[in-house]
């Protein structure tokens, strides 16, 4: 029985069983991780690109799961709540040259900022620097904008995907999005997977032209999180994005999801302050790290 340590598991099916009962407990607080986890298991292991995924878990004093940490290269590591012993053994863990752990980013809770900023500093000479700080809010009744925006929202279709490609290239730019040589990010490519899978909405003007883009994470654990959210800057200030979010999460209220997520930047007010409007609540911050050694 494994105590007090971070094991890798060996593929999908034993991360299932090992972590995700563990971080499905608690579906808010392990949104990210749980809707990443979600997208290997239905689209495969190379669903974010070329190399392994990995998966880890950490195993308390009893020998039970008590946290995990996923990362999906080219992207950086994303951890759950772990015990202040699992972040400083996972800083070492990144720092030892035979585990393969050669991303430079990490997104974690801020219950766990301290202690793994500490460690990774203490080990190395170099503070952590903080990229994004990031809020979790949770909807607790929907209040759609009034007066709702001039146009409507609709599903997107087959034909909306070079519009909405744009859309995702101009979102990916403003929030520094990981842009790797190779396909598997390649907004033409996304944008019509998300579409066949049902899970943008688009607002349109009077005329029909999209004006602002809102999709949705596939709902795990009865939580569904809304994102990404993006309006061209010559189309801000009309309440699109608002109008788009609120249609996305009547369209989770109608399916199966018991809560719905969207995470904002900090350092965006205009967004925070928008989102309370529409219904939802703060419920966690989360802190993405550069790291250097």
């Amino acid at each position: 029985m494994y105590r007090d340590t971070w094991i890798f598991a060996q593929d999908t099916a034993e991360f299932a069983e090992t972590a995700i009962p563990q971080l499905a407990a608690a579906p808010a607080a392990n949104t990210l991780l749980l809707t990443v986890f979600e997208r290997l298991r239905r689209h495969g292991a190379h669903a974010f690109g070329p190399a392994d995924p990995q998966l880890a878990v950490w195993y308390d004093a009893d020998g039970s799961p008590g946290g995990a940490v996923v990362r999906t290269p080219p992207f950086g590591y994303v951890a759950s709540h772990v015990p202040a012993e699992a972040a400083d053994a996972f800083a070492e863990l990144m720092l030892a040259s035979d585990t393969g752990l050669d991303g430079r980013e990490i997104n974690l809770p801020d219950t766990v900022f301290e202690p793994f900023a500490a460690a990774w500093t203490a080990r190395t000479g170099h503070e952590p620097r903080v990229v994004e700080r990031n809020r979790l809010y949770r909807l607790e009744q929907l209040t759609p904008p009034e007066p709702a925006p001039s146009g409507h929202a609709r599903a997107a279709e087959a034909g909306d995907v070079p519009v909405i490609a744009r859309f995702l290239e101009e979102f990916w730019i403003e929030v520094g999005h990981p842009r790797p040589a190779g396909g598997h990010l390649d907004p033409q490519r996304i944008a019509r997977a998300r579409v066949e899978e049902g899970s943008f909405r688009v607002w349109c003007d009077e005329e029909g032209g999209l004006v602002s883009l809102a999709g949705h994470a596939p709902i795990v654990a009865g939580a569904g999180r809304i994102g990404p959210v993006y309006t061209p800057k010559e189309a801000r200030g009309r309440g699109y994005a608002g109008a788009a979010t609120a249609a996305v999460c009547r369209v989770l209220l109608d399916g199966d999801a018991r809560e719905i997520l969207l995470f904002t930047d900090l350092a965006n007010p205009t967004s925070n302050a928008l989102y309370q409007r529409i219904g939802f609540w703060p419920v966690s911050d989360r802190i993405r790290l550069e790291l250097a050694d």
